[in-house]
Order: C-alpha cells, then sequence, then structure tokens
C-alpha cells in the first residue's frame, strides 16, 4: 500500500511537473511573441518617419516653396500676389495630405515668419505670422523639423514642420495594443527612475532616424502582465486540475495504462500550444520583413529627391537666363538654353529610370562613350551655375579618347555629384581641378579642390549611406560610390598634401575584348577595399 501510494504521489507530481514545464515553455514563446510585435511597431514607425522625411526634402525643393522668398518680397503687385496664392496653396493642399502635420511655416534667412500653416478644429486653415516670430521649441508629443529651401538665391530661407506624434503613431501602427507606449527619448529603464510593475514583461526597442535636422531617438516600451498574456495557458491549467485528481483513482487501478494516456495528453497539449505560438511567430516576421521593406521605399524616396535636386536647380537656372533674354529680345542664344534645358530633364529622367531599374540591374543600358565629353557636357553645366561663379573650374583632358563602356546619364550625375561638392565646400570661391589620363587599361578621372579637407574620423565612412556633416541626407557620395561600382571601376578619397580634398575615380577601358567580365573583377576588388584611398595622386 505503500508502495502504491508512493508511486502514485510521484506520477502525479510528474504531471504537475508537466503543466509547469509548459506553462514556462508557453511563457517563453509568449515573451518571444511581445518582443517581435514591439520589434514591428519599432520598424513600421522608422519606416513612416523616412516617407514623411523624404516629403518634407521634396516639399522645401519643390518651385513654389523654394522661391517663396522671392515671390512674396518682390515689388511687382500681380507676381507677388499670385505668387502668395501658389505657396500658400501648397502649404493646405500638403496638410489636407498629412493629417499628422501641426503646422508649417516658411521663413526667410533670418528666421522671421513668411507664410504660416496649420490646422484649427482639425481643418487646415492659415495662421496670422505675428504669433510665430520665433522658431517653435522642442515639446514632448511633436516633433519638429527646419529644412532648407533649395533656391539659387544665396540666403533662400527655410521650412519649419510641426508633427503631431500621437497621430503619426496612429498612422504607422495602427491598432496599436495598449500595452505599448511611445517615450520620446532613449530606453528606459530602472536607473533611469522607471521601475517595471510586477508581473510584467518589460520591453523597449529603440526608434531611431539620424535624416531628421535633429535625430529622432524614441523608444516604443512595452510592459504587458503575464496573467493577460497566458490566459489560455491558465485555462488549459485549470482545466487539467480535474484530470489530474481524477487520475488518482484511475491510478490506483491501472498505473501504468495511466501514465501512458497522461504523458499522451500532455505531449498533445504541449504540441498544439507550441503551434499557435509558431504560426503567430511567424505572422509578426512576416510583418516586420514588410516594415523593413517600407522603410527602404522610404530612403529611396528621399535618395531620389537628393538626386533629382541637382538636374533641377541647373534647369531653373537656364530658364531664368532664357526669360531675361526674351525680355531683352535677344534670342540668339534661346535655342541653347533650351537644349541645356531639355538636356536637364533627359538627365532628370535618366535618375528615374536609374531607380525602376533597381529591381534588374542588369538591364541598365550601356553603350560605348567617350569619357571626355562627359566632363567638357558636366563642366559646362556647372559654369553655367551662377551659385557657383566665384568658383573657378579648370578641365585638362587626355590628348586621346577614353572609350569606356557606361551609361551617359549616371557618369553625368556622378562627376556632377564630385563638382558640386567641391564648389560648395568653397563658399567664397577658390578653384576646382579636374583631370582625366591614361594609366595602362585605365581611364583616370582626378577631382581636387581647395577647401578645407576630409576630417581624419570622416574619411573611413566618407561613403557609407545617410552619413553626414553638413546635415544633408548623405546620399551623395553613396550614390557615386554605387555608379562607380556599377561600372567596374573605383572610386577613393583622400586629402591633398596643399589642402583640399581629391577623388580618385577610375574605369576599365574598353579594348575590344570581353569588356563585361573586367566589369565584374574590378567590381569585386571594390567591394573589398573603397572607403580610403593609399596612393598619393596629385592633379599635376
Amino acid at each position: 500500500m505503500i508502495v502504491l501510494a508512493l508511486a502514485l504521489i510521484i506520477i502525479n507530481a510528474i504531471g504537475v511537473w508537466g503543466i509547469v514545464s509548459s506553462r514556462h515553455n508557453a511563457e517563453t514563446l509568449a515573451f518571444e511573441e511581445l518582443r517581435l510585435q514591439a520589434k514591428a511597431n519599432a520598424l513600421s514607425l522608422e519606416s513612416v518617419l523616412a516617407s514623411r522625411r523624404g516629403d518634407f526634402i521634396f516639399l522645401s525643393q519643390s518651385p513654389p516653396l523654394a522661391n517663396a522668398r522671392a515671390l512674396l518680397t518682390t515689388k511687382d503687385l500681380i507676381t507677388r500676389k499670385w505668387g502668395r496664392l501658389d505657396v500658400e496653396g501648397s502649404l493646405l493642399l500638403f496638410l489636407v495630405a498629412h493629417p499628422e502635420v501641426e503646422r508649417l511655416v516658411i521663413r526667410d534667412s533670418q528666421s522671421l515668419p513668411l507664410v504660416v500653416a496649420g490646422r484649427r478644429d482639425g481643418a487646415p486653415v492659415l495662421l496670422p505670422v505675428q504669433e510665430y516670430t520665433k522658431p517653435t521649441p522642442p515639446q514632448m508629443g511633436s516633433l519638429a523639423g527646419s529644412w532648407p529651401l533649395r533656391s539659387s538665391e544665396d540666403q533662400p530661407g527655410s521650412l519649419e514642420t510641426v508633427l503631431d506624434v500621437s497621430a503619426l503613431l496612429k498612422i504607422a501602427v495602427p491598432g496599436m495594443s495598449s500595452a505599448f507606449a511611445l517615450h520620446q527619448g532613449a530606453s528606459l529603464d530602472a536607473e533611469n527612475g522607471h521601475a517595471s510593475p510586477k508581473n510584467s514583461f518589460p520591453l523597449s526597442i529603440p526608434v531611431r532616424d539620424v535624416g531628421w535636422p535633429v535625430p529622432v531617438n524614441w523608444t516604443v516600451v512595452c510592459e504587458a502582465s503575464q496573467s493577460h498574456l497566458l490566459e489560455s495557458v491558465t485555462a488549459l491549467f485549470d482545466r487539467y486540475r480535474a484530470s489530474v485528481i481524477l487520475n488518482l483513482v484511475i491510478m490506483s487501478l491501472a498505473l501504468v495504462l495511466g501514465f501512458v494516456g497522461f504523458q499522451q495528453v500532455r505531449r498533445t497539449m504541449s504540441l498544439e500550444e507550441q503551434n499557435r505560438q509558431q504560426a503567430k511567430v511567424r505572422e509578426l516576421e512576416r510583418q516586420v520583413m514588410h516594415s523593413e521593406r517600407l522603410a527602404s521605399v522610404g530612403r529611396m524616396a528621399a535618395g531620389m529627391a537628393h538626386e533629382i535636386n541637382n538636374p533641377l536647380e541647373g534647369m531653373s537656372n537656364y530658364l531664368a537666363l532664357l526669360e531675361e533674354d526674351l525680355r531683352s529680345n535677344q534670342t540668339g542664344g534661346s535655342l541653347e538654353l533650351v537644349s541645356r534645358v531639355r538636356d536637364g530633364l533627359e538627365r532628370a529622367a535618366g535618375i528615374i529610370r536609374q531607380v525602376l531599374n533597381f529591381a534588374d540591374p542588369g538591364s541598365a543600358p550601356h553603350a560605348a562613350l567617350d569619357l571626355n565629353e562627359i566632363l567638357d557636357e558636366t563642366v559646362g553645366f556647372v559654369r553655367s551655375n551662377p551659385s557657383f561663379r566665384q568658383t573657378e573650374v579648370v578641365l585638362r583632358k587626355c590628348d586621346e579618347e577614353l572609350r569606356i563602356l557606361g551609361s551617359r546619364v549616371t557618369l553625368g550625375q556622378l562627376f556632377l555629384n564630385l563638382l558640386i561638392n567641391a564648389c560648395q565646400v568653397q563658399p567664397d570661391g577658390g578653384q576646382v581641378q579636374i583631370a582625366s589620363v591614361r594609366e595602362g587599361d585605365r581611364a583616370v578621372v582626378l577631382v581636387a579642390d581647395c577647401g578645407p579637407g576630409i576630417p581624419p574620423e570622416i574619411l573611413p565612412r566618407i561613403f557609407e549611406p545617410f552619413y553626414s556633416t553638413r546635415g544633408s541626407t548623405g546620399l551623395g557620395l553613396f550614390v557615386c560610390h554605387g555608379i562607380v561600382e556599377e561600372h567596374g571601376g573605383r572610386i577613393t578619397a583622400q586629402n591633398r598634401m596643399g589642402g583640399g580634398a581629391l577623388f580618385h575615380v577610375e574605369f576599365p577601358l574598353e579594348d575590344g575584348n570581353d569588356v563585361q567580365q573586367g566589369i565584374t573583377a574590378v567590381s569585386r576588388e571594390s567591394k573589398a577595399n573603397h572607403h580610403t584611398g593609399t596612393e598619393s595622386t596629385e592633379i599635376k
């Protein structure tokens, strides 16, 4: 009898231990599910932030806002009236399309408001500029940013934006559980004075976006109660409690049969619970992958806005010159200006085609071309820009043709980015030198400036995406590196001995052999080492 009672106690103790073990496994799976859901919410919020950042960059670079200061301060009453209507209409339409945006303010170079658009009872309206003479200070519950207006003026002004974080959260994560909360700051823990309640799963997932004027550093916090997460397991535990009691009677008659049956039931219950949890985990993983794709789309949109801005600025300059010629009835060079505007349109269209070819890079058209012709066109494009008239651009071309296999549009965008960067680091004027030479079976292009040079701590990361020290999107040199790598070439950066920066670009020459095979080999080599140059080449 004692042996039988002891056997019953041991067998039922094993059953209870199995239920407790199943509860522990379910708790682990529930915590993993909660972590993936919090990560999915954070990634979704990051993707929406990146998308809104791209929208603000596009809005600040659009023609109505880029020329807002000139339109609103012109002495021509008709031009000023229609210009104000155009600017105000653009702001109101943007507020209608983006309900999470609370306010848009156009300020001049002295931070004085020119036009203010906001909301009143949820409806987009124009607000009096006297109430917004100072920039909006950072406040909890809102996200403020200032975006420079892109125009041909020396001091174009800025676009101030204010986002409602709660409305942004509803768009990014609709129907988010009450267990999740967003804190506008770094992760919270006990050392920061934040204590988690008992019987809870404390989680904090960071939300980062360094592309904003003030980098976003938020935290998605989740504190879900264990009892709430394990309701199904607790119900099962209560339901099988009666089975354990009944098992005491049954096991006295058939210990072996009862033990086997109980083990089978416990195993089946554990497998069913694991299958349900794994199905939920797979669904959350699918949502995480979807959020990552949305974040990539947002970053691509920001990159397109950055790249298309350069040809738009050039077209705006040529149209201004064409307007002056038409007003003065000097139409002798009008056709040339129209041709240059058409070149800018083709350049912008080529950038868009390049993005469309992202899914199939092998479909981008490549043809044999002379590298010197591309340098001539790009230098002429930069010299015609009024913003860089104080900068002397010196071109020294190779005496022979440099025939390479590539895309004229993307190569033009490559050298245009390098020349514009070289001019922008010399705002008070200076000299930019560009030279093309032949070194064996390679065509080499050197671009040098007389600016302050590249800080040593930045040099190893200069071609990384979204890394910038000038408040830009940080995509210019990253795009340049991608274009060079696509053509099987190599680009390096270094500082000159006499001051300034030097960019060394080389491409394989077309020699009638299997050029594509050579491009692939050089591309693989450039991926291994592309951040800094090891040679000290100078333009002679």
